[in-house]
């Protein structure tokens, strides 16, 4: 029978089960006939199936109440003491460069549709076009991963006047499937960070606990000069991958340091500025940043010309999963983040992701990276700070040689 003590949880297995039943029947009659395919050998083995069951259910039950092997809804509910709930599927973001007459407003959830997949794209905010162009970022209304390659969010759904004509000139942001048992245990884990006396540490577990943010960089500076990146004296710069604007503006609110500031003279692109309030319903004025997207071209050689076009379909898709989040289940000795915002890409980190898909099939014989279609022979791409590295089903090639 299973053992809970201080020492942990122990269970039965079927085979002692069996055999254990079985002893105790010919303990009373050694002339019994418990052979499998005889009635009661059937019966013995229903027993002991059922005990064994039965014992897995006291080790599911013992595990449950432990954070670091407990899933689905037990793992919510653990969550819950701290305040948090999984997140729901995110959506993909991008930005898009507007043309045509100057002055001209462009509304908030304004429609462009993407020319290949047909999904529908919206405005994150107001923008008026300047000097011919009006930058602004725009969020796919499906959730999930869902691909935006370079020039594809060229068709606007939404027709405004004044309007010529709209791109993308790098590859979305993917969204995330529903959050997972081991990244919701990762969350979770970083989250008693609120609480805490760190400042950075409470922003990053405040911020990443927003709806739809799917990866957050703070760079503080402590130094009474500017620094490298150019970050400001005694300051902290926010760069936020996903997320609402205003939830973003209210959650770094939420936990700032009053004589912390936040760049907000700063001259790097894609600032979001805007008032919100504090928990104590204080007005106060808030600075962030949105990454640079930048698009990665990835060329992958297997040799294995026997695998089938669906596993090419397996292998960028296993691409992109790590890119995103690095291992969703616990595979130790390897980076479980995937591709941070400042963070160079690497190709050397793509190899695993890829043999886990080849296994014994074959191996890779080579991984090369770009920043065009037409240069791919670099093993590694740096990135300025305020970058990050995206891919996409449509940026990767996968060759059989």
């Amino acid at each position: 029978m299973a053992v809970v003590n201080e020492h942990g949880a122990t269970a039965t297995t079927l085979n002692e089960y069996l055999e254990q039943i079985r002893q105790a029947h010919l303990a009373i009659d050694p002339d019994w006939n418990i052979e499998p395919e005889s009635p009661d050998g059937l019966r013995i083995a229903i027993e002991a199936e059922l005990l064994a069951n039965l014992d897995e259910a006291v080790l599911h039950a013992y595990q449950s109440v432990d954070p670091l092997t407990a899933i689905g809804q037990q793992l919510n509910r653990i969550a819950q003491f701290a305040g948090l709930t999984r997140q729901a599927a995110t959506p993909s973001t991008a930005t898009v460069t507007f043309t045509g007459a100057n002055g001209t407003l462009i509304p908030a959830g304004t429609q462009i549709r993407n020319s290949q997949t047909d999904t529908i794209w919206t405005t994150d905010g107001d923008v008026t076009i300047s000097d011919g162009t009006a930058t602004v970022g725009v969020t796919c209304t499906k959730p999930g991963p869902e691909p935006a390659a370079v020039g594809t969010l060229s068709i606007i759904a939404t027709p405004v006047g004044g309007v010529q004509s709209v791109t993308n000139t790098a590859a979305a942001s993917l969204g995330r499937s529903e959050e997972g048992d081991d990244a919701f245990r990762v969350r979770r884990y970083e989250s008693v960070a609120l609480p805490g006396s760190n400042q950075v540490d409470n922003l990053y577990a405040a911020i990443g606990n927003v709806d739809g943010v799917k990866q957050v960089r703070i760079y503080e500076n402590e130094e009474d000069a500017p620094d490298a990146n150019g970050v400001a004296g005694h300051s902290l710069a926010i760069f936020v991958d996903g997320g609402a604007d205003a939830d973003v503006l209210k959650a770094i609110a939420s936990r700032k340091n009053p004589g912390a500031g936040l760049n907000r003279y700063a001259a790097f692109p894609n600032k979001v500025n805007g008032d919100t309030t504090t928990p104590a319903g204080q007005p106060t004025n808030i600075t962030f940043f949105r990454p640079e997207l930048i698009t990665v071209y990835c060329h992958i050689k297997i040799a294995n010309e026997s695998l089938s076009e669906q596993d090419k379909q397996r292998i960028r898709q296993a691409v992109i999963d790590y890119s995103l989040s690095g291992f969703t289940a616990p595979v130790e000795g390897f980076n479980r983040r995937g591709i941070r915002i400042g963070e160079a890409v690497a190709a050397g980190r793509f190899y695993t992701p890829v043999n886990r898909i080849v296994g014994e099939s074959g191996y890779v014989e080579e991984i090369l990276l770009g920043l065009s279609e037409h240069d791919i022979s670099a093993t590694t791409l740096p990135m300025s700070f305020n970058q990050l590295g995206v891919l996409s089903a449509d940026t990767i090639i996968v060759e059989y040689i």
